[in-house]
């Protein structure tokens, strides 16, 4: 009885860290080249995020799948709304630390340079930034409607 309770723990224990978050599933996927069994875990982050950070790698993910697949529109829209969260996340981080520096580098040096090297195959930029700026904006606003 006593090596059937232990057996059930372990069991238990093992299956609790076990779990993987739609992130990590898309990150997984992206990182063995299936962008197209990614994307569905990547919307999934995006529509349900754990936080901030996570709207900004799923985006960035997907970012490089547009960019792999010739859409360089859709990567630039999706580096774009990268940076945007990304700055976002720094000017308002409340809990300053190293990642903070990281980011703060990132969304001031790295965004800005890859967004520049896809500019010229990516079409109307002024558009796409007008695009994801207000569809940012819409999506800040929600958390403050009330549903009666």
């Amino acid at each position: 009885m006593k090596k059937l309770m232990v057996l059930l723990i372990v069991l238990v224990l093992a299956g609790c860290g076990a779990q993987k978050s739609d992130l990590n599933i898309g990150h997984a996927f992206v990182k063995d080249g299936n962008c197209a069994e990614a994307l569905p875990y990547l919307d999934q982050t995006i529509s349900n995020p754990d936080d901030l950070m996570d709207i900004a790698y799923a985006f960035f993910l997907k970012a490089r799948c547009a960019e792999k697949a010739g859409e360089m529109a859709k990567a630039y829209e999706y580096l774009y709304t990268t940076k945007r969260v990304t700055c976002y996340s720094v000017e308002h981080e409340t809990n300053v630390n190293l990642n903070t520096y990281a980011r703060s580098e990132y969304c001031q040096e790295g965004l800005p340079a890859k967004l520049k090297e896809l500019e010229p195959s990516a079409g109307d930029v002024k558009a796409i930034r007008q695009q994801v700026d207000s569809r940012l904006h819409a999506k800040y606003l929600e958390q403050f409607v009330v549903n009666k």
